[in-house]
């Protein structure tokens, strides 16, 4: 698991680099996005590759220890919890990962306009994580799967807390990932050391979620204090106009957000209804291999995005160029990386459980490939945003939610954890062949290739 944090942290920019010269189409447009914007955007891939790489790895490579101590069905209960606290960051992130991150980068020369914004939305992503925590406990009253494992769902909340106050959409607007990423590090350093120190026996893994959240805390409130300090923001209380701007403007994206995790996650809740806790933990495994290697995707996406912002309201052909230049390289690494991921299930899954059972490794291939099906769609679904066409991907994505819990269900049903894995394929095809679908007819396909007749 070393090599891989490697791999995603070092291999992947210095391959892009590599391949930059074979993948320029106009030098000349080339030579208008500066020098400084490849080194920028390496800066930025790798610091969030860092921050995203803490965030998923160190606990995929814990979780080895933890299964040894709480069992497989252990660590189904406890997956459950996690994917609800999942949810729940989700809404209390509403979409400001782009929405605030995109008003950062094009209000740079505006520092009131930017202490504003900042204090706006931090006070906004609180106010909806307490009333979050009035639903959970709530819920703790009327269903039995939190009410038998209340003091789990109640430790794990700090996991929603901390997300909350992590400002990283803040410094990926203003493109300076780098300054979060020690306090992440240090963060999930101390997850690691709380895990082995804690946990021993199966009663033990109620406190998992609640060492990761007390991590994400240390990590929020060392972010918040370097974005105030180093970038000298001025404290402009916040305003319930502002707080209701920013909960229309980013209710699209939150929607959309999710009903991408309705989608990548509602298959263990649905699994669990037609099978046991053993079973969600054979899945459970495969599926958090799946988004550890998923991440290098949403680490490229961030990366890019406040560039894509820039460049598109620019012209089609720089934005186009930036595509070319970026985009495809990194598409062919995720399709190498996908196959190396296939051909060592086997292996990978016997880390996690000491030897290798036909069903984890039978749902990691199935999503092995998956990330190249999702990286299809990552020039589309930035473009749609850059140009406000938030609702058409709302749309999209609504309709993906109710078609992926309709056939998971079914194929669940009937099938298990391969039809659940199959519900996650046809969905994230069914996503991608829209969202480009959607680039064309909002007549946006310019920007990523070359139209007929134009330029």
């Amino acid at each position: 698991m070393p090599q891989k944090k490697i791999f995603v942290s070092v291999l992947i920019p210095t391959f892009i680099q590599t391949l930059l010269i074979t993948t320029a189409p106009d030098r000349s447009l080339l030579f208008i996005m500066s020098t400084k914007q490849p080194n920028q955007l390496f800066s930025n891939f790798i610091s969030l590759s860092i921050v995203q790489g803490t965030n998923f790895l160190l606990p995929l490579l814990v979780m080895p220890y933890v299964i040894s101590k709480i069992g497989a069905d252990g660590f189904g209960i406890v997956a459950v919890a996690q994917l609800v606290m999942i949810y729940c960051s989700v809404i209390s992130d509403y979409g400001f990962n782009l929405t605030a991150s995109r008003d950062i980068a094009l209000y740079q020369e505006e520092p009131l306009r930017t202490s504003q914004l900042f204090f706006t939305v931090l006070a906004t992503r609180l106010l909806i994580t307490a009333f979050l925590l009035v639903v959970l406990l709530l819920a703790a009253a009327f269903i039995p799967v939190v009410k038998d494992h209340f003091i789990l769902y109640m430790l794990g909340f700090t996991y929603v807390v901390g997300q909350s106050l992590i400002v990283s959409w803040f410094f990926q607007g203003k493109q300076k990932m780098h300054f979060i990423t020690l306090s992440t590090f240090i963060a999930r350093l101390v997850f690691v050391l709380l895990v082995f120190v804690f946990i021993h026996v199966k009663e033990d893994g109620k406190y998992f979620l609640f060492f990761l959240g007390s991590g994400n805390i240390i990590a929020g409130l060392f972010s918040i204090f370097l974005a105030i300090r180093m970038f000298h923001l001025k404290y402009i209380p916040p305003v319930w106009t502002g707080i209701l701007y920013e909960l229309k403007e980013g209710w699209p994206i939150m929607v959309s957000n999710l009903s991408i995790s309705t989608s990548m996650y509602s298959g263990v809740f649905i699994l669990r209804i037609f099978t046991n806790d053993l079973v969600v933990g054979y899945y459970s495994i495969a599926e958090r291999i799946f988004f550890a290697a998923r991440q290098v995707l949403s680490v490229f996406s961030q990366a890019i995005y406040p560039h894509v912002c820039q460049l598109s309201q620019k012209s089609k052909a720089i934005a186009r160029a930036f595509f070319q230049k970026f985009y495809l390289p990194f598409l062919l690494l995720v399709l190498a990386g996908s196959t190396i991921l296939c051909i060592l299930s086997p292996q990978i899954i016997s880390v996690f459980l000491r030897t290798a059972p036909v069903l984890p490794v039978l749902i990691l291939r199935m999503l092995s490939f998956v990330p190249v099906i999702v990286c299809l769609n990552i020039p589309a679904y930035q473009l749609l945003l850059a140009f406000d066409r938030k609702k058409s991907i709302l749309v999209i994505f609504g309709l993906a939610t109710v078609i992926n819990i309709t056939i998971n269900i079914l194929l669940a049903k009937n099938w298990g954890a391969a039809g659940t894995a199959l519900s996650v394929i046809i969905t994230e095809l069914l996503i991608t062949t829209s969202l480009q679908q959607q680039l064309f007819q909002n007549k946006l396909a310019g920007y990523v290739k070359p139209e007929h007749g134009t330029e």
